[in-house]
């Protein structure tokens, strides 16, 4: 029988590139389709090429898998060989976060598109993502496991609940918690198995040629990372990069350092390797990247905290924006009065600001340029009574009648079809040179969002209704996911946010002295 090549194929109807790979009939009551079929997600014929492979492969695994398994050689593991098989990959990712905790704003975002990629909205359920599925893949096969499909959904399952909880200890650490992390507790020991397969050393050099195949580098480039490998081995004594952790990887820079290498040096070592792990990890090689945010700082100044608005900065950059039009002269209020992210707002359509039982609110969803984390960052944000107040109807009433044209329409269109990346660069340049907010800490439009949480809780509105302005999902119990809830019941959440003050009565109260 002759071999036939999985290459990446382009939709006839759609164009954008895809993957597919017909199941052998003996295996189709295993796998449980004809096909494997998943979309590339781009018209773009390199992008589909660097695509390609991972998805390729992962389909090739799934297949032999199923093969070992019609075979009846195919792991079938309990839940708690796939919880402590977790639990490793689990301590590693852990150990990675505390070696590099970043910055708190960051992983709060970040925590945020993680829960919201994988919890379900109603039911407060954890589903595995196409990412969580080929990370546990690899993790089963560097173990030398072929896994059984039901082996399979339950490790990725597992593997998204896990990514869950190191968001939130990425968040405790950044904001310099230190206490014991008690998801890590949960996971049991390690139960000893005989691998159903011997996972061979992959050396290094055949990484990459591997890596240096498909990404075509310079050849300074591929120089370079040949004698940053050699360091490595050299160092570590071995040459097999799935053996490599992040305790190997502190291990070569303190004796990089100790050996008097500069600190540049050695973090452009880890850095460099760190790229062709990346490749690695997404083509299927290793199960992660023991270098990730693991290179030494050079001259580490860091970002400044975020830190809100103050009063009397919130009432200059809002007087400010009354003299500007279209986008400068709202998005401020905006985000002062809704504290929605910038992404947000700069994507709204006119269909967008509704009524219902006379409120007035902003019907805040995905759309095709910017899908957001899921569909539970949808919420409907009624308009605080100063907006109104400002004339912010009045400007809607005002554009063209188009239900579907964009609420900012002086915001030009980036060449992908988004208003975000404008946006983000006209209010920042705007705020830093007109308004003169200079502060590192105070970033021209989230920190309105950090404003918004403070104000909230100054008049103790309940964290749901916190949650459902701001557009987080923070489900505290099974009870979370059951009825409209708040982000749908704009009505109520006005009850709250209207007893916000808007900060230019504050500064009037205050008295023109300090005005």
């Amino acid at each position: 029988m002759a071999l036939v090549m999985t290459r990446p194929t382009k939709d006839p109807k759609s164009g954008i590139w895809e993957v597919r790979k017909g199941v052998p009939k003996a295996l189709r009551a295993i796998i449980g389709v004809r096909e494997l079929k998943r979309s590339l997600g781009t018209k773009d014929d390199a992008e589909a090429r660097r695509r390609g492979p991972a998805v390729i492969a992962e389909f090739e695994a799934r297949i032999a898998a199923a093969w070992a398994q019609h075979r009846g050689a195919a792991a079938s593991l309990s839940p708690q060989e796939v919880a402590a098989i977790v639990g490793e990959w689990y301590r590693v990712e852990g150990a990675k976060i505390d070696a590099a905790p970043g910055d708190p704003d960051v992983r709060d975002v970040e925590q945020d598109i993680v829960v919201n990629d994988r919890v379900d909205p109603i039911e407060g359920d954890v589903t595995a993502t196409d990412d969580d599925q080929a990370t546990a893949d690899a993790v089963l096969a560097l173990r030398g496991i072929a896994a059984d499909e039901t082996t399979r959904r339950l490790t990725a399952t597992a593997i998204a609940g896990a990514r869950i909880d190191l968001a939130v200890r990425a968040v405790r650490r950044a904001g310099g918690r230190w206490a014991p992390d008690p998801a890590e507790a949960e996971f049991p020991a390690l139960v000893s198995r005989e691998p159903t397969a011997k996972a061979e050393p992959l050396r290094s050099a055949a990484l990459l040629a591997a890596w240096a195949t498909e990404t075509r580098p310079a050849p300074s480039t591929l120089k370079k990372y040949r004698a940053t490998f050699r360091q490595i081995e050299r160092v570590l004594g071995f040459d097999d990069v799935r053996r490599i952790t992040v305790a190997d990887v502190v291990r070569f820079k303190e004796a990089r350092l100790a050996e008097g290498k500069d600190v540049g040096t050695v973090a452009d070592d880890v850095l460099s390797a760190g790229a062709v792990f990346r490749w690695a990890v997404r083509n299927g090689k290793v199960s992660d990247n023991p270098c990730a945010q693991m290179a030494p700082k050079v001259n580490r100044r860091g970002p400044a905290p975020r830190a809100p608005y103050d009063d009397e900065e919130a009432a200059r950059i809002l007087t400010a924006a009354r003299q500007e039009s279209g986008a400068l002269r709202w998005l401020p209020w905006l985000l002062c009065f809704t504290g929605a992210r910038i992404g947000e707002l700069a994507e709204l359509r006119r269909c967008a600001v509704q009524r219902e039982r006379d409120v007035p609110f902003l019907d805040i969803r995905p759309t095709e340029t910017r899908a957001g984390k899921n569909a539970t960052m949808q919420r409907m944000v009624p308009l605080h009574p100063a907006l109104i107040s400002e004339g912010f109807l009045d400007y809607v009433a005002g554009l063209p009648a188009n239900p579907d044209g964009p609420l900012f329409p002086d915001l030009a269109p980036d060449p992908r079809g988004s208003r975000v990346a404008p946006a983000q660069g006209r209010i920042g340049r705007w705020m830093r040179r007109s308004v003169g907010i200079t502060d590192k800490r105070k970033a021209p439009a989230h920190s309105w969002r950090h404003r918004m949480e403070d104000e909230l809780r100054k008049v103790r509105a309940p964290a749901e209704v916190q949650d459902a302005i701001t557009g987080r999902y923070n489900p505290r119990n099974a009870g979370a996911g059951y009825g409209l809830g708040f982000r749908g019941m704009p009505d109520e959440v006005l009850k709250d946010l209207r007893r916000i003050p808007s900060p230019l009565e504050q500064r009037a109260a205050q008295g023109p002295e300090d005005a």
